[in-house]
């Protein structure tokens, strides 16, 4: 506007109107040049990116005709008839085929190939999949950051980004039956009290507030200090809850009294919480990649577990159900689970063997499993092994699993061939994990062994939570595109029997 010639100024002189509207054209110029200026330094970023990934492709074709190679002459070596060209298109070779386009994969991606674990043909073909999308609960207007399977299985709660709490009926409707509002920033975390009456929700808000799901009304508030990451209810007593902060605090919460929570000082923010089943012990993991177990009678860390020699932030801890030999003890509500899962930002999920007497035995890390991608984003696992779904895996090395052994030793491509022959089933158990790209994964993870069983497409942006009902194999995910999904094995597979009883 500066550039127009007013009245007064068009009285004062014909000079400086007739400056002007060069002032605005030299302005309009330089503006462009600034634009040009900055799509030409994009293109050239863009054309960098072009070229770093031709050549991360050039070497992995490279990679693979040298493992193809390899594998070969691995074949040729155990007295395998191999043949390269159209004559492998025969009946008679397609047993070979499918073994040597499985090994090729795995070999990649040992070898440090970046490759999706599921371009091997096993998890690609319609048969192979386990589990099919049945519902899409639709509602929320943000992503869909936590969901929650209620403790008797009836009903599913959500916290989204939209500072909403949504408890939906997940028996037969499927329909949302509560919108529980009061918070005013992202809803972080939600937990059910054993009886599935209550519910508390934390949020960035640096609230943690109670709700009465059977009416929909909230019941309390509690303030805390810090953005509330992660909460659960204790499992002897649903009057008592924790949770944790991101001003490294572990505080305990009575219902009953008016008191202030009890606080417990962390030397990092705590991102995620385990309620031990004794009502005794707390486990924890922290921005600085530690596992912690606490005595919240005399409020004090009683071990420390090192997830990771990088340190790597632990964004959620999962646990699973126990199998115990009935042999020597019964099993009831009160054992604790044996294995537990742990999410960090290493593209790596840990899990655990908590031995006999959990959580004072100590951790025994059994396998690191790979193929999603979770770096520097908080996504959550869960686990599944109940009476409904008996899970079996061949104990045979894995592309998707790393143990210690193989981290020291990576297996040639012809050990698979000796493993192959003489292949041992275990009783497993499921694990989910959500990830980064728009897919959740599902693992068979069994005492020596675990495998990628399937990928989960659906989803259009972030999986960031995952959850199993409790005592059925269905599986919840929550995503940044704000919907949740609901997902179970086809009935094609329960008439095939795998693993459904």
């Amino acid at each position: 506007m500066e550039g127009l010639p007013t009245q007064r100024q068009a009285s004062t002189g014909g000079v400086l109107a007739s400056l002007a509207p060069s002032s605005a054209s030299m302005g309009s110029s330089a503006n462009r040049d600034q634009q040009i200026e900055k799509l030409l330094k994009e293109v050239k970023q863009l054309k960098q990116r072009v070229d770093v990934m031709d050549k991360e492709n050039s070497a992995l074709k490279k990679s693979i005709y040298e493992l193809s190679a390899r594998y070969a002459a691995a074949i040729s070596s155990s007295g395998l008839n191999y043949r390269a060209g159209a004559a492998l298109d025969d009946a008679a070779n397609q047993g070979v085929i499918a073994k040597a386009q499985e090994m090729i994969s795995k070999a990649v991606q040992q070898a440090g190939g970046d490759m999706d674990a599921l371009q091997s043909g096993n998890y690609d073909t319609k048969e192979s999949k386990q589990f099919q999308m049945r519902y899409d609960l639709k509602g929320h207007t943000g992503a869909v950051y936590t969901v929650e399977f209620a403790p008797n299985g009836e009903l599913l709660a959500s916290g989204s980004f939209d500072k909403t709490v949504r408890i939906w009926e997940s028996q037969s409707s499927q329909k949302e039956l509560f919108c529980l509002k009061g918070h005013t920033l992202n809803v972080s975390d939600l937990a059910w009290t054993p009886d599935s009456t209550n519910l508390v929700s934390g949020s960035f808000d640096e609230t943690c507030r109670t709700w009465d799901t059977q009416t929909g009304k909230p019941i309390a508030t509690v303030e805390t200090e810090g953005f509330v990451q992660c909460v659960a209810w204790d499992f002897m007593d649903p009057s008592v809850y924790y949770y944790g902060t991101s001003r490294k605090k572990l505080a305990l919460v009575d219902t009953r009294s008016d008191a202030a929570a009890i606080t417990i000082d962390n030397d990092s923010m705590v991102n995620t919480l385990y309620a031990s089943r004794d009502g005794i012990h707390v486990i924890t993991g922290d921005a600085n990649g530690l596992l912690k177990v606490w005595d919240m009678r005399s409020r004090v860390c009683i071990s420390t577990t090192n997830n990771d020699q990088g340190n790597m932030p632990i964004t959620h801890i999962a646990i699973g159900k126990r199998r115990t030999d009935a042999s020597r003890r019964a099993v009831d509500e009160y054992d604790e689970p044996r294995y537990m899962a742990v999410n960090s930002y290493d593209n790596l999920l840990r899990v655990y063997d908590r031995g006999m007497d959990p959580p004072k035995s100590a951790l025994r890390h059994v396998h690191s499993l790979k193929g999603f991608c979770n770096r520097n984003w908080p996504i959550k696992s869960s686990f599944y092994c109940g009476s409904e779904y008996n899970a079996s895996i061949v104990s045979r090395p894995s592309a998707t699993t790393t143990t210690q052994e193989d981290i020291d030793a990576a297996s040639a491509a012809g050990d698979y061939l000796l493993e192959m022959a003489e292949p041992r089933e275990e009783k497993s158990v499921l694990l989910a994990t959500g990830s980064v790209d728009p897919y959740a994964y599902i693992y068979n993870v069994g005492e020596d062994r675990a495998e990628l069983m399937q990928r989960l497409e659906g989803h259009t942006d972030h999986v960031y939570t995952v959850n199993f009902h409790p005592t059925e194999p269905i599986l919840a995910t929550g995503s940044a595109d704000f919907t949740i999904k609901i997902w179970r094995p086809s009935s094609r597979n329960k008439k095939k029997g795998l693993g459904l009883v």
